[in-house]
């Protein structure tokens, strides 16, 4: 049984995330578009669940790197495919952020219900809605709507980009890919 290589990794973890942050954005311009307070709900989840996961992508691709024959030709490649990956993981981290403290008071009062004797979570949620900063508002200013939008427009794109730079690395330059049965040196 042959094991599995770090490029074929990062192959499989990268498709995911790209998957769930594209729904993400898709969902959040939908629910703006038809107004359904549930595509804000779905376009979360996409997002908690794929910007970690891009990180990880991230450092699985990083790591191949050095386990894989790149050609000279292919060094341009990678060098604009790592910058574009490396900013598109920062743009949605900067969202999962910017989301996660959006939720937070809704998260503590959700576990507050899970577990309605924990003082930590009491005194949590007391905090929360003493000292709200801007963010814990329930409804969001227009002015940051629209720029968490277009954050999330401009990630996008910066993943589509390095979607089509990795596309350019395994069928252009055959790096991480098997030739005539035998790993490529």
């Amino acid at each position: 049984m042959s094991s599995i290589r770090l490029a074929e990794l990062h192959a499989f973890i990268v498709h995911f995330s790209i998957a769930l942050l594209i729904m993400s954005v898709v969902l959040d311009v939908a629910a703006i578009i038809f107004r359904r307070a549930s595509l804000v709900e779905g376009a979360t989840w996409a997002l908690m669940l794929g910007a970690p996961m891009t990180a990880f992508a991230m450092l699985s691709g990083w790591l191949s790197e050095h386990n894989t024959f790149i050609s000279a030709a292919g060094h341009d490649f990678l060098r604009l495919h790592k910058m574009t990956a490396l900013l598109a993981t920062i743009v949605f981290l900067a969202l999962f952020l910017a989301r996660f403290v959006w939720l937070l008071s809704r998260l503590v009062a959700w576990l507050l219900l899970a577990f309605p004797k924990s003082d930590r979570l009491a005194n949590a949620q007391v905090w929360l809605s003493e000292k709200p900063p801007q963010a814990y508002v329930s409804r969001l200013p227009r002015g940051a709507i629209v720029a968490y939008l277009v954050l999330a427009l401009v990630g996008a794109g910066l993943l589509l980009a390095t979607g089509y730079l990795g596309e350019a690395l395994v069928y252009r330059f055959g790096i991480g890919v098997y030739s005539s049965g035998a790993l490529l040196p």
